[in-house]
């Protein structure tokens, strides 16, 4: 088990693609049309400080510290163009979140953003430029939202993975703080949203997470009988962003590995108070 902990350590991005096909598919070979979806590999799993057992290789921590991370993935197709096009229009969202507990309290929180009040959402405003015959309608996923709130709490939507790790009284002191000090009022895709918010967290945890991919667009694509543009410009060509699906498929993996465990069970038997969006100075643990 240490050697197999050890490899997997060593190459995450081939366990990621292996395990694709449990969920969403999150991997699509480069297409004739240019498109291709690609996990972004990591080049170390743990930080050179994380504290680990020395006999398996596993993260260890003090009685009664955790760090749960919550994935309610989107499930989207990324095999082709037309099957994400199509996987977005039925479920556009996903979300991203974690808890953090000690043996006095436990803190839910959160990351949301793109609230399309002020601004519509970022796959509405992508359709809208593409029905005005934008050059690039896929440059509104570029753009950052001023709409970031702090979550505090259960969303209205239920996680389908949750994960949890032992960290040590030191580790939660300072995810603590860093939750509380960072800022939350900017959202955005390509970095800065619910999943960054998540992963930044693990870091602090001493645990690197695989949560982002690469998108290869093509220009343009035939869609319900149309072509649609997605770039003129080819600096949109190219779009990396953090996702719930792909951190969602790291998590169950680490899992398998016995690196944290499964808890999804556990927390979908606990009561659901309402998430409120809040700021950092009110919360108030359980």
């Amino acid at each position: 088990m240490k050697a197999l902990i050890r490899l997997f350590m060593l190459m995450p991005a081939i366990v990621i693609v292996g395990c694709a096909h449990q969920r969403g598919v999150i991997y699509g070979p480069m297409q004739p049309d240019g498109w291709s979806a690609q996990p972004i590999s990591i080049n170390c799993r743990f930080a050179p400080d994380a504290d680990l057992d020395p006999a398996t290789g596993a993260p260890v921590g003090d009685e009664g510290y955790y760090l749960y991370i919550l994935t309610e993935a989107a499930n989207w197709d990324y095999s082709h163009t037309t099957a994400l096009l199509l996987s977005i229009w039925q479920r556009p969202w996903g979300h991203s979140w974690l808890i953090l507990e000690s043996p006095q309290e436990r803190l839910e929180c959160g990351h949301t953003g793109d609230l399309g009040q002020a601004t519509p959402r970022y796959h509405d405003g992508v359709f809208q430029r593409i029905r005005n015959g934008d050059p690039n309608p896929i440059a509104y996923l570029w753009q950052t939202r001023s709409d970031g709130k702090f979550q505090i709490g259960k969303p209205n939507r239920p996680p389908t993975f949750v994960w949890r790790m032992p960290i040590t009284s030191r580790r939660y002191q300072l995810i603590h703080e860093y939750l509380m000090q960072r800022k939350y009022d900017q959202f955005g895709i390509r970095s800065y949203d619910c999943t960054d918010m998540v992963t930044e967290t693990a870091a602090l945890a001493g645990i690197n997470l695989i949560h982002r991919i690469r998108l290869t667009l093509p220009p343009e694509k035939r869609f319900w009988g149309r072509t649609v543009r997605a770039w003129t410009d080819p600096q949109y060509r190219i779009l990396e962003y953090s996702v719930p699906d792909v951190l969602e498929v790291d998590l169950r993996s680490l899992a398998q590995f016995g690196i944290g465990i499964d808890v999804t069970k556990w927390y979908l038997s606990l009561p659901a108070p309402k998430a409120t969006n809040s700021h950092p100075s009110s919360v108030k643990s359980r």
